[in-house]
């Protein structure tokens, strides 16, 4: 009788959304930082550069999570042991 392994959900899709958001907090705390004291960056300027920086920082977010995702995944599924292994070494 086969029996149907229930299935392991993935963790890449939850790493990639993890990596996108932590990209993009970053980069708002690295864009609308000051940069000079007594200086006042007009709010119009700080807006524009986050938008931009939205486009470079969010796929380096998602391509990180992902690779990191499939890591932590693939170790996982690695050292959980599956049927098969154990009815190999039982003989």
């Amino acid at each position: 009788m086969n029996v149907v392994e229930p299935r392991q959900p993935s963790l890449v899709k939850n790493f990639a959304i993890a990596g996108l958001l932590l990209a993009e907090v970053y980069m708002v705390f690295t864009v609308a930082s000051p940069r000079l004291q007594g200086v006042e960056i007009p709010p119009a300027s700080i807006a524009i550069r986050v938008a931009a920086m939205a486009l470079l920082f969010g796929p380096f977010g998602l391509a990180v999570g992902t690779g990191v995702g499939l890591l932590v995944d693939g170790i996982r599924r690695n050292l959980k042991p599956g049927p098969k292994d154990s009815e190999n070494s039982d003989s």
